[in-house]
């Protein structure tokens, strides 16, 4: 059910046209444009021009100055303010506040017979932003069915390509065709061709896409080492000697005294393990031993 929105005394989106008077009276002239005017549903019975007409209907002659008599009114009335014989003819609806001044309500003209109401400015700059609005929310759907895939190197680019050379050897092919037919024997020597290059353009587009999906996995292997790499394990060489601090026993190099009666020992040819010697407590250094003489026994 289609829902009327414009206002019951609103005919911008109506005309009016009487073929049967136009045939009776003749085409339009500026004399007979008012009278075809008030047959319509826009004119005013209301208005001061209805109530001139009623008040010299009975006399059988119209005002020799219908414009002049006015003037004597205040209210609604209208008058023709322009006239181009016999296709265009402009209608003003006006309100008279004094004989010398009136304020314009509505506009209408006849084109070609047929009248109509002309938009206000509102609703014309209404209607031109709903068109505009209009046609670019069917762009922006058009665009949006014809999104290309996002890529994660790229993202969403639009590829900007010439037509294919496939198109243009069809036209030409088929421009040749028109002027001058083909034997049936050279067809089956242009479809190899035209696979060849259409194989050829699949190839292209193809390998761009691989290109573009290689240099997008090589970035991520990048960002993703530099995003995990652990760090490095210090080295054995740079770690201090920590001093130790332990009591170790005394060490000289002198040779312990021999006992009575034992008999030394001769220096082996064994190799003896060498030790580090062990550091002692901080402060303490080396303690020289004390040797005792040995006398003689007395002689007997």
């Amino acid at each position: 059910m289609d829902v009327d929105l414009h206002p019951p005394d609103d005919y911008s989106h109506r005309f009016f046209i009487w073929h049967e008077w136009i045939q009776a009276h003749g085409p339009l002239t500026a004399e007979n444009a008012f009278e075809y005017f008030t047959t319509s549903m826009f004119y005013d019975k209301q208005s001061n021009n209805q109530v001139l007409r009623m008040q010299t209907m009975h006399t059988g002659l119209p005002p020799a100055n219908e414009a002049e008599e006015l003037k004597r009114f205040t209210g609604i009335e209208f008058a023709l303010v322009h006239a181009e014989p016999p296709s265009l003819f402009i209608i003003h609806k006006r309100e008279r506040l004094s004989p010398d001044e009136v304020r314009p309500l509505a506009v209408y003209f006849i084109l070609n017979n047929r009248i109509y109401q002309s938009p206000d400015v509102y609703t014309l700059i209404s209607n031109r932003l709903l068109t505009s609005l209009h046609s670019l929310q069917k762009s922006l759907d058009t665009l949006r069915t014809h999104r290309p895939a996002y890529t994660p190197r790229t993202g969403f680019v639009w590829p900007i390509a010439e037509p294919p050379a496939t198109d243009a050897a069809a036209s030409k092919k088929r421009a040749a065709a028109e002027d001058e037919p083909a034997p049936a024997a050279e067809v089956p020597r242009d479809l190899p061709s035209e696979r060849s290059l259409a194989a050829s353009a699949t190839d292209s587009k193809r390998q761009q896409n691989t290109m573009l999906l290689f240099n997008a996995m090589r970035t991520t292997a990048v960002h993703a080492h530099e995003s995990f790499q652990l760090p490095a394990a210090p080295s054995e060489e740079a770690v201090p000697e920590t001093p130790a601090t332990g009591t170790a026993g005394r060490s000289s190099v002198t040779p312990a005294p021999v006992p009575r009666g034992a008999t030394p020992k001769g220096p082996s040819n064994a190799p003896t393990p060498q030790e580090p010697p062990a550091k002692g407590p901080p402060g303490g250094g080396k303690k020289k031993k004390k040797r005792t003489a040995t006398l003689p026994p007395p002689a007997t």
